[in-house]
């Protein structure tokens, strides 16, 4: 019993510990594109995760619309070493719009990334009111405390699937819990599920990679104290959130609650799928590209 509260300690102490903010660019993106554009979309990855995964919104690249990723620490050339900070993080996008003076911009973010993207909404709201802002969010991570629940469904989800496959080693057991993040409990009470979630981790394991040491209590560290402050800040832009409706990591019920404290948003549940809906539903990429090119 000491040690768990020893350990609860450690973790609300390191929770609470200032967020440095980062020395290199997030933001990777062409000056000479965005100079001629007139709208650019986003892309903000989630946590532990490249901005590959984001790849399908580059062929949204027009003479008039422009592209950028927002790179975490530790992937695509940022130093391994570095935090995720919200605040800095939509600041240095709210500055690029104003930069070239974007008259419409789209960001689309998963997980981590979405709540990123409501950070920046609300930021390009307040430094540039005449911008046409849409948010698209996937797999959004919801406020305190539900990233820490998160934690504690993700911990429990490991040991699940250590049982399930008789393992301790590392690599085999977060395999198993990749089938769960994709497709919830189906992945192993329907054969059909059970079927398309063996093929997913077939398909992508040779780009499934354990986290380095500390750099998910890196990416993780805000979102744990983030309370989505001034909600009514996103007045004005249009907010559209894909969510699995068997997500296990950030349940349906709570985002639906979440979605309602934000002006206007609308929660769109996909059945069947889990967290991971940028892999497990690729008809997600034509609603999102039916969105950029057709405004509401």
């Amino acid at each position: 019993m000491r040690g768990v509260v020893a350990a609860l300690l450690l973790w609300w102490a390191t929770a609470c510990a200032p967020v440095p903010e980062p020395v290199s660019d997030p933001l990777l993106y062409h000056p000479d594109a965005f100079a001629k554009a007139d709208s650019a979309v986003i892309g903000i990855p989630g946590a532990l995760t490249p901005v590959r995964v984001l790849s399908p919104i580059a062929g949204l690249r027009t003479d008039t619309r422009a592209i950028a990723f927002y790179r975490l620490p530790g992937f695509d050339g940022r130093p391994a070493d570095e935090f995720v900070n919200l605040t800095f993080a939509a600041k240095r996008i709210a500055r690029a719009v104003a930069q070239f003076d974007l008259h419409q911009v789209t960001l689309i973010g998963h997980s981590t990334g979405a709540v990123i993207a409501l950070e920046a909404a609300k930021a390009i709201r307040q430094t540039s009111p005449d911008t046409d802002v849409r948010v698209i969010g996937i797999s959004t991570a919801l406020p305190a405390p539900q990233p820490a629940l998160a934690g504690v469904r993700g911990a429990a989800g490991t040991v699940a699937a250590a049982l399930r496959v008789g393992s301790l080693d590392p690599r085999v057991v977060w395999l198993e819990y990749y089938r769960y993040l994709a497709y919830g409990p189906a992945a192993d009470t329907d054969p059909q599920v059970a079927r398309a979630a063996d093929d997913l981790v077939k398909a992508n394991s040779d780009r499934i990679s354990l986290p380095e040491d500390g750099l998910g209590r890196r990416h993780t560290r805000a979102l744990r104290r983030w309370t989505n402050p001034d909600p009514d800040a996103v007045q004005g832009a249009d907010v559209i959130l894909f969510h699995g409706a068997v997500d296990p990591i950030f349940p349906p019920r709570a985002t639906a609650r979440f979605a309602r404290t934000l002006p206007g948003a609308e929660l769109r549940l996909i059945p069947g799928h889990g967290h991971l809906l940028l892999l497990t539903y690729p008809a997600l990429w034509s609603d999102i590209a039916a969105l950029v090119t057709n405004p509401r």
